[in-house]
């Protein structure tokens, strides 16, 4: 039964840890090449940047976890 590993045909997990990863992306882009003047307002802590990891190791867990599930990745 080791080649009979299928996967749902409409599972979620590709295109949400898709999106979260590209969303992360461009927050890590935007938190890494803005000034410190724009985070004044959250006391000197880079929101954006820390928001962006997050969102990209999410989304990262998503698209792993359907790799392993279908067998692509062992």
């Amino acid at each position: 039964m080791e080649g009979n590993k299928r996967t749902h045909f409409l599972d979620l997990k590709i295109p949400i840890g898709g999106l979260l990863g590209f969303y992360g992306l461009l927050l890590v882009f935007y938190g890494l090449f803005t000034g410190k003047e724009v985070y004044q307002r959250s006391l000197g802590i880079n929101i954006n940047l820390i928001w962006g990891i997050v969102m990209l190791i999410v989304g990262g867990e998503f698209l792993l976890s359907y790799f392993i599930k279908a067998g692509r990745l062992k």
